[in-house]
């Protein structure tokens, strides 16, 4: 069997740049995936190609007056997560001038002239779904009638995703193959990556200057949202921050992140804070109330809090930004303490669950490795997460990704999950139906 693979126009412009989009942005793990994972023949690379001094008179810049990847522009490149699992495994680049590659088309029917159609198979995956893929899954389909051709829906991103859907039933229709499943197997070096550009892409526009300023606990997720910023904006641009409650037995921990990753890093033990409000919560001398008995959940929750405001406070002088290091798992069981470690200006980890961020932190040499795989706990009342969940991460984080678990562990998760549904939604205001301006 022959195979090719095509990819379609992964170019900056369509995902990032003027015509980009957040769909375009979430499939780079996905189509770096697949490039990493082919065998067989060729890939083919195509890319869309304009001029600056015709553009506007041609059909394309009179129904889409939006300059885009002119031939020479930082927009004609292929995205650097692509590229780079391009690079590894040999491509050829093809520049076209319109929706699809005829020419590119047309010279692989004529060097496959005498090879059996039903041992020739094309894959197309890329940008647009609606434009320029199915153009070329049409194209391929009219040059080869006999041949398999496959669209990953998966690897595709449409101009909406409305027309994403139509562009992917028309191409059914047309006996191309369409793979739609979501739950693709992950690929952690191209998350590491497509996370890593997702970071240098947020800070261009929210802090082309500003440093990003990280609590770092010496847990997993602090290590490794630490070493994603560190390569993306470079470890000058890192601030990483201690923050023990007094006396923190595995401080030790925290300081090697740091030392490893040659960021900046800052102690503020936050002991004298916490105390403070615990002593003065139960005063009420204006209104002789009854003191207030301190709840053990009101202990524990304070200090991420004091945390979080100490971040925000050392973010503010030194004009950074904040992340926020929770992964979807804690987030969707509420293991997170609202306005503490739930905050954040950006965030690396929401998508991930705790399974995937170890993988992601394995593929990263720079870390200690110990940190990585260290057995979460929650750093209030001395236990590991697991011994507080009551099951184990294994199985949190496959049913999040499966909707698959023994019934009595999907039982406490849809528990952890409805009563914890408040923390994961804005703050409810009243709306007075007045007009306002938008923004």
């Amino acid at each position: 069997m022959k195979r090719f693979l095509f990819v379609i126009d992964m170019q900056n412009d369509f995902v990032d740049g003027s015509l980009g989009s957040a769909e375009a942005q979430r499939i780079l793990p996905a189509v770096a995936a697949k490039i990493r994972a082919f065998e067989g023949e060729r890939i083919v690379a195509t890319l869309d190609t304009h001029f600056a001094e015709t553009y506007a008179a041609t059909l394309e810049g009179r129904k889409l007056p939006v300059p885009h990847c002119f031939d020479g522009s930082d927009g004609h490149k292929v995205n650097a997560v692509v590229r780079a699992a391009l690079e590894e495994k040999g491509y050829v680049a093809v520049k076209k001038y319109t929706f699809g590659a005829l020419d590119a088309v047309n010279e692989l029917k004529n060097e496959l002239a005498d090879t059996d159609p039903e041992e020739i198979e094309f894959e197309v995956i890329g940008l647009c779904t609606d434009i320029c893929v199915v153009s070329n899954a049409l194209l391929l389909r009219a040059a080869f009638p006999n041949s398999v051709i496959k669209v990953d829906a998966a690897c595709c991103a449409g101009v909406t995703p409305e027309l994403h859907k139509a562009a992917l039933a028309t191409m059914q229709s047309c006996q191309i193959d369409v793979i739609d499943d979501a739950r693709k197997a992950f690929d952690a070096a191209a998350q590491r990556d497509a996370i890593v550009e997702w970071i240098r892409g947020w800070f261009a526009v929210n802090g082309p200057q500003s440093p990003a300023v990280i609590g770092i606990s010496g847990g997993k997720d602090s290590t490794v949202v630490a070493a994603l910023c560190a390569r993306a904006l470079g470890p000058e641009r890192v601030i990483g921050v201690m923050m023990p409650d007094g006396v923190q037995p595995d401080i030790d921990d925290s300081r090697n992140v740091i030392k490893a990753l040659g960021i900046r890093g800052y102690t503020v033990n936050i002991h004298a804070a916490t105390s403070g409000v615990l002593n003065s919560l139960g005063e009420a001398p204006e209104t002789q109330e009854r003191p207030v008995t301190i709840s053990a959940q009101t202990r524990n929750n304070l200090p991420p809090r004091i945390r979080m405001s100490t971040l925000y406070a050392l973010s503010q002088s030194l004009n950074g930004r904040v992340a926020h290091t929770c992964n979807l798992s804690e987030t969707m069981i509420g293991w997170e303490t609202k306005w503490g470690d739930a905050v954040g200006d950006f965030s690396p980890l929401a998508g991930l669950t705790a399974s995937e961020v170890v993988a992601i932190g394995l593929t990263m040499p720079e870390i200690p490795v110990q940190l990585v795989v260290k057995a979460p706990s929650d750093g209030l009342c001395g236990r590991t997460d697991e011994d507080a969940f009551g099951f184990r991460y294994a199985e949190l984080d496959n049913y999040l990704r499966t909707g698959s678990a023994e019934p009595e562990v999907k039982a406490k998760i849809d528990a952890k999950i409805k009563g914890s549904a408040f923390k994961r939604k804005p703050i409810a205001g009243y709306d007075p139906g007045l007009w306002r301006i938008e923004g």
